[in-house]
């Protein structure tokens, strides 16, 4: 019976532990599955690109941060990229269409970190602001001939995240969230960039034994 008190105790204590963040500097690598809605409005030499349709795409990235319980602020860089599915010249379809689109982003967030809602478990939100280097390249084969596109600005761009965090260990935790992006109008492309965002990441906490 002791014994069964004592391994009690110590998983109790470890749960606590686990579940509560510590304050102080964080960095993170994150990655996952990219989805962008049409992007393309243009016309060029009597051709309108539009309707782009675009295959499952990916995005990576990380950040580096610093928590103050229950706020959480940080720098965030991100890679994303989708290859062309299909697109429109003048209302009709294309024939061997290839290309893709791409972005990378600069981002300042912030997050509130919810109370744990199970041991080791919090919900968050978050919002950030920052500028986005936005890009597409689409080809085809036909009807139209050999048609080339391509076209890339550079942005002001705006996010919202939701997700989890789970805090397994004191200086590591995993999350998951979902992120939607968007910017202003890119005027090479036509039309404001779009994307959704289903991520996992790996955090790593620089402080420890700081418990807020």
């Amino acid at each position: 019976m002791r014994i069964i008190l004592v391994s009690t105790a110590l998983l109790a204590t470890h749960m606590a532990a686990a579940a509560t963040p510590i304050d102080g500097l964080y960095s993170s690598v994150f990655g996952g599955y990219a989805y962008i809605p049409n992007n393309i409005s243009r016309t060029q030499y009597s051709l309108t690109r539009t309707d782009a349709s675009y295959q499952a795409g990916f995005d990576a990235g990380g950040s580096i941060g610093y928590k103050s319980n229950p706020m959480r602020y940080e720098g965030e860089l991100t890679y994303l990229n989708a290859n062309i599915k299909n697109f429109k010249i003048n209302g009709v379809y294309q024939t061997s269409p290839s290309g893709y689109s791409n972005a990378i982003l600069a981002m300042a967030n912030a997050y509130y970190d919810f109370p744990a809602v199970l041991p080791s478990i919090q919900p968050f939100l978050g919002l950030g602001l920052g500028y986005a280097w936005v890009n597409a390249k689409l080809n085809s084969e036909g009807p139209y001939g050999t048609t080339r596109f391509t076209g890339s600005n550079s942005v002001f761009a705006y996010q919202g995240t939701a997700g989890l965090t789970y805090n397994f260990a004191e200086n590591y935790a995993l999350n998951v969230g979902y992120r939607y992006v968007a910017t202003e109008k890119a005027d090479k492309l036509g039309k404001i960039f779009q994307v959704h965002l289903a991520n996992v990441g790996v955090i790593y906490r620089f402080d420890e034994g700081r418990y807020k």
